[in-house]
């Protein structure tokens, strides 16, 4: 992490951007460093570049979504105005950069704010323009590939039953636009000014606004209720289930490569994913 760290630093410095403290302020789905005291956050794919075959290209999604919600007035994490956004090559890692906004965790009484939210991001996001084609995967295409990068790393028997479950939760949706695809509550932060803002946007894809609301439902009902009451979903809905398994199956195969990259952590989570689905 060291080299990683002294690369991004010297990238700055070659861009006439003074560093003096890199501050890593979170090490494990990604490397995301504080380029003290510029404005600026470096993202790096850490246990996601495993995950992926593209992570430039989920680098540059998170970049054209955050400028576009940004330009509309939604509270986000811009595209930084200090250094070339990217995605970059620094060393043998991708990066890219966004402005430096200090956020604080949410708490319960916040449901409804960040509920509403997620609402406006999804509506925004509906005008995105997608000239460079990065919108060309749903998160079906994605969960194949993710599947395909566990194959011979994990047991036999434990793939077959993700490839099997992938295969009866995955839907193929007709009404698409980019979306989050993993909107929860450590996602979501209150800005000095109040606002709630909702970044982490490198799981992003082309699907149905149901893979957001059924992400937020699953893991935070109070919010996701009032953002499914912004687009008249019912949670209960058979349909919108249907959403929330899919989600889960998802997030299984993430759980898998998570314990193989960081290990004891992670292991017993993703042994009780599979238990679930065993049961």
């Amino acid at each position: 992490m060291t080299e990683v760290v002294d690369a991004l630093v010297a990238f700055a410095q070659d861009h006439g951007v003074t560093v003096n403290e890199p501050i890593v302020l979170s090490g494990t789905s990604n490397l995301v460093v504080h380029l003290d005291p510029a404005p600026v956050i470096a993202r790096v794919p850490n246990v996601t570049m495993a995950g992926r075959d593209r992570p430039h290209v989920s680098l540059a999604r998170e970049l054209a979504m955050c400028d576009h919600l940004h330009n509309l007035g939604v509270a986000t994490t811009p595209p930084s105005a200090e250094l070339p956004p990217g995605p970059h090559l620094v060393g043998d890692r991708w990066v890219s950069f966004v402005d430096y906004v200090p956020l604080t965790p949410v708490d319960d009484g916040d449901a409804a704010e960040a509920g509403r939210g997620l609402a406006d991001v999804i509506e925004g996001l509906r005008s995105l323009d997608d000239p460079d084609g990065l919108f060309d995967r749903s998160l079906t295409d994605e969960a194949e590939v993710l599947l395909s990068r566990l194959e011979g790393r994990i047991d036999d028997d434990d793939w077959r039953l993700l490839v099997d479950w992938v295969d009866e939760a995955m839907i193929d949706s007709i009404d698409t636009q980019p979306v989050h695809a993993d909107p929860h509550r450590a996602n979501v932060g209150r800005r000095a000014d109040g606002a709630l803002v909702w970044f982490d946007f490198d799981d992003a894809v082309n699907d149905s606004v149901m893979v957001d609301l059924a992400t937020l439902q699953r893991s935070w009902p109070e919010a996701g209720a009032v953002a499914c009451a912004r687009f008249d979903v019912d949670p209960r809905d058979p349909e919108f289930v249907r959403y929330v398994e899919q989600r889960e199956a998802w997030g299984s195969v993430w759980a898998q490569l998570f314990a193989l990259e960081l290990g004891e952590r992670f292991t017993a989570g993703a042994a009780e994913a599979l238990d679930r689905r065993r049961q």
